[in-house]
């Protein structure tokens, strides 16, 4: 028996075993999709160490709702993922209200690789203005078939949209992003 703020709930040996059996997937599924998550963030909000910081929230916002997750263990992956689409709408919608740059967000080059790392910020700038022309349901798309892994299915189920409407919008993104980083 457990207490809680709403009540008291009894917990069965089958019950245990079940939360215990969802967190070792959940770290599981940490292991194995954390990188795919930060990548589907930093394409969308264009910041690695925020992408980082929110990669992490995924994780623990799914931890704290666990208990009320219903799916199935396959279908894990989409929930985090949908969880990543909800916090990166949430800190878009804040950073869209604020207008200064904090200074730990600038970053100084190391000296000895200054040539790489010049190379590197105008290939990532050049992604970024091709990445800033596709509508954002493309962006989105692109972000999670491309960086985070995810299958055309998948996508399509987190957007509400079918998994050919899925693979078309990608084709018209990459289409995009051809012309606008080789033009």
């Amino acid at each position: 028996m457990l207490q809680t703020r709403v009540g008291v709930i009894r917990l069965n040996q089958d019950s245990i075993t079940e939360t215990r059996s969802t967190k070792v997937a959940l770290v599981s599924l940490y292991e194995q999709y954390y990188d795919s998550i930060v990548r589907y963030i930093f394409i969308r909000i264009n910041d690695q160490s925020e992408a980082e910081n929110l990669g992490g929230d995924v994780f623990l916002r799914a931890l704290q709702s666990l208990d009320s997750y219903r799916g199935r263990g396959e279908q894990m992956r989409s929930w985090l993922f949908k969880i990543a689409h909800n916090l990166v709408v949430d800190y878009l919608r804040k950073v869209s209200k604020r207008k200064s740059i904090s200074m730990d967000e600038v970053e100084i080059p190391d000296r000895r690789n200054i040539e790489e790392a010049v190379e590197t910020e105008f290939e990532i700038e050049r992604l970024s203005k091709a990445l800033k022309q596709l509508t954002s349901a493309q962006r989105e798309v692109i972000g999670l078939r491309v960086f985070a892994g995810l299958s055309s299915a998948e996508a399509g189920k987190m957007l509400g949209k079918s998994s050919g409407a899925v693979r078309e919008m990608q084709r018209a993104a990459v289409e995009t992003l051809r012309k606008q980083m080789y033009v």
